[in-house]
């Protein structure tokens, strides 16, 4: 026999065939070369069954390294998305840091006079700046929020609240940020820190997957502010989300 195929019924019926041809008498010609050439056609329906079994397995194996590559593409997308969001929140922190920091002198000079005896909240709020320049957020939170308790009507309590927000957004501490840019929005609805804390306060909500709210706060910043960086900003966000079908 040329193939050797297990695992098919039809295997061996054709190898008793080709013995049963090979043990018939040599006058039986005829009957002889029928019977070969059903063997002939038992063979044939054998490597028929081989080919189709193998091909049916390669179609698996196929089939199984689409879905791994498919998989192994969604990890990869996902990877480079928290790589993307991470640079633009340190970005923007940076950005906003040192936007901050000729404001704070000049609010500094002018608070000093106003400094109640026994303490110097514009020292404390310095101070707790300085952390959150560090990269030391815990204190800085720490800092910013013993100033807001011993100093709740200063005119640098806009600015303390807003960074405080700022050092829970960037450690991904969203409600916590949220509350934070909420007391800016309520306390200072004329401030300085107004725009940027409607801003966060939008994408903290996008980060709890809050997206109806989310949009609200990023179009009034639109609305209300056109043609600020918050503004710009906030129309890049709202374009994500449509992408991203949110």
């Amino acid at each position: 026999m040329r193939f050797k195929h297990k695992g098919f019924p039809v295997v061996a019926a054709a190898l008793a065939a080709t013995t049963f041809v090979a043990s018939l008498p040599a006058g039986a010609a005829a009957s002889r070369a029928e019977l070969e050439a059903r063997v002939i056609e038992l063979e044939r329906k054998v490597d028929n069954q081989g080919l189709l079994e193998l091909a049916r397995q390669i179609e698996i194996l196929q089939a199984e390294l689409r879905s791994l590559r498919g998989s192994l593409e969604e990890l990869q997308f996902s990877l480079e998305g928290a790589r993307r969001q991470q640079r633009e929140q340190y970005l923007d922190l940076d950005r906003r840091i040192q936007a901050a920091e000729a404001a704070i002198q000049k609010l500094s000079e002018s608070a000093v006079a106003a400094a109640p005896a026994g303490g110097d909240p514009v020292a404390e709020y310095q101070a707790a700046f300085q952390f959150l320049k560090e990269g030391r957020y815990a204190e800085a939170r720490q800092g910013f929020a013993s100033f807001l308790a011993a100093h709740p009507g200063h005119e640098l309590s806009e600015n303390a609240r807003y960074w405080l927000g700022e050092a829970h957004y960037v450690e991904r501490q969203y409600p916590q940020a949220l509350a934070a840019f909420e007391d800016v929005i309520r306390e200072h609805p004329q401030g300085r820190k107004l725009g940027d804390a409607m801003l966060k306060a939008g994408y903290c909500l996008y980060e709890l997957r809050r997206d109806a709210e989310a949009r609200r706060w990023l179009e009034r910043v639109m609305r209300e502010l056109p043609g600020t960086p918050a503004a710009r900003e906030a129309g890049a966000r709202l374009a994500r989300m449509k992408s991203e079908g949110r």
